[in-house]
């Protein structure tokens, strides 16, 4: 009996072994299977969400042209604007107002270059750029230095605040760093804008959203003497600090006390002495003795001239206009030349970065403009549906079509065309659908509806 009870415990061992064995399998079989439902289910969420998104960016023909990325303009671009725009990222302008005889406009260009890196040498900054030093320098006629540097970061880490008074303290005494500013032309500016005064340079920040101390100044074109008694607006030109801002307000236009107005670039224009009316050179520098009136082209002073209704021009040499008007042929020969010697001079924007700046001549419409909806894929008529056909109006009782009756002369792409008749050149080919003719007459349908025309430093 003991070994029979034995025997039986042996053999309950061996299932109960069996028993976990399986158990273990189906455990494991149980962790993969939850495994491989987590997997199942994160794909048919993330297949949910796929068909969702697709569902929601569903969108017609005309959406799609609309949201397709506008080609760079940057591959358009002149490459001399370009360069030019890198150039400009190095360079920094210097006022010197050292009167010292030993200052820095007395000194060469060599030593102008190595006074400056000398100078950026002494700063110790652990921003500083490695490898910074200057590479050019140009002496201008406002008694400042035009410096370039090797960098862009540099020139940046140079007009850093801090940066840049130590920097031009160690270059030359009392001397200052130059923003670089951009001037507008503003249009039909209300008269009672006071430009000297800083609460209405605030209020024109305001108004327009802009950053404080972005108007730099600003000063009326002409003087407050040689206005009209009635006059109410007048041209002024407003300098920004920044260029941003600027085309921004090309681009959108200004508020002025309550006025909507349109500025734009100020341009550069050929050099034209106010003293002998010649061109290349200004008045401080001319070399002729006597004066060139500006009205009727006489050796005086134009102030004095008492001959204002005999314009003469003392460019072209003709008697249709004064020496000052911008209608001159030469002055408008000598603008066309600047223009493509600067490409950027006949930008409308200031070139920056952004590539609707960088075109030379801007789309007069906007894009959903040139797109819009009566062309759109989803906007066409149902093909299946059937248009009701022109009707010609009845004549009165007595009068015969064509004898110039009202109808006939209102409309008179209304006559009927018999069906038979050999087309003529420009007509339409005999196969014309069924709904283009009137059934009644075979006249022409006229009466659909026509699409939808949309109507630098200062």
């Amino acid at each position: 009996m003991h070994n029979s009870l034995e025997n039986q415990i042996v053999i309950a061992k061996e299932k109960c072994s069996m028993t976990l064995d399986n158990t273990s399998k189906i455990l494991e079989q149980v962790a993969e299977a939850k495994t491989d439902a987590k997997d199942l289910a994160y794909k048919v969420n993330k297949v949910t969400d796929a068909a969702d998104k697709i569902a929601s960016d569903m969108s017609s023909y005309r959406n799609a042209l609309l949201s397709k990325p506008t080609p760079s303009n940057k591959s358009n671009a002149d490459p001399r604007i370009l360069s030019n725009m890198e150039c400009k990222a190095k360079q920094i302008l210097v006022d010197i107002f050292d009167k010292d005889d030993n200052n820095i406009l007395s000194k060469s260009l060599t030593a102008t270059i190595e006074k400056a890196n000398e100078a950026i040498a002494e700063i110790q900054d652990a921003s500083k750029p490695k490898d910074i030093k200057v590479v050019a320098a140009l002496k201008t006629r406002g008694q400042a230095v035009l410096l370039t540097l090797n960098s862009k970061e540099a020139a940046k880490w140079i007009r850093e605040p801090g940066t840049k008074e130590e920097f031009a303290n160690k270059f030359s005494t009392e001397a200052h760093i130059r923003e670089r500013t951009y001037n507008l032309i503003v249009l039909r500016v209300p008269i009672t804008f006071e430009p000297c005064e800083d609460k209405h340079l605030c209020e024109i920040e305001e108004a327009n959203n802009l950053s404080e101390k972005a108007i730099r100044k600003a000063k009326w074109i002409k003087p407050l003497g040689r206005r009209r008694p009635e006059q109410t607006h007048a041209y002024a030109i407003i300098t920004f600090t920044s260029v941003d801002s600027a085309n921004t307000l090309i681009r959108d236009g200004l508020v002025i006390c309550g006025t909507k107005v349109r500025p734009t670039k100020q341009k550069h224009e050929p050099m034209q002495c106010m003293k002998c009316r010649r061109w290349g050179h200004l008045a401080a520098e001319c070399p002729s003795e006597m004066d060139t009136c500006g009205n009727c082209g006489e050796e005086h002073r134009t102030d004095t001239c008492k001959n204002r209704n005999k314009p003469f021009c003392a460019a072209c040499k003709e008697n249709t206009h004064a020496s000052w008007s911008r209608d001159c042929p030469e002055f408008i020969r000598r603008c066309m030349i600047y223009d493509e010697r600067n490409p950027e001079n006949a930008m409308p924007y200031f070139p920056t970065k952004h590539d609707w700046s960088l075109t030379v001549q801007p789309n007069s419409l906007p894009l959903v403009d040139r797109f819009p909806a009566n062309y759109a894929v989803n906007a066409l008529p149902i093909m299946g549906s059937r248009q009701q056909p022109y009707r010609l109006r009845q004549a009165p009782r007595g009068q015969r079509h064509g004898t110039g009756g009202r109808a006939n002369r209102e409309n008179p792409n209304t006559i009927p065309v018999p069906l038979n008749r050999q087309r003529e050149e420009g007509e339409l080919p005999s196969s014309v659908e069924e709904w283009q003719l009137d059934a009644g007459t075979g006249a022409f349908n006229t009466d659909e509806t026509t699409p939808y025309n949309p109507s630098g430093w200062d």
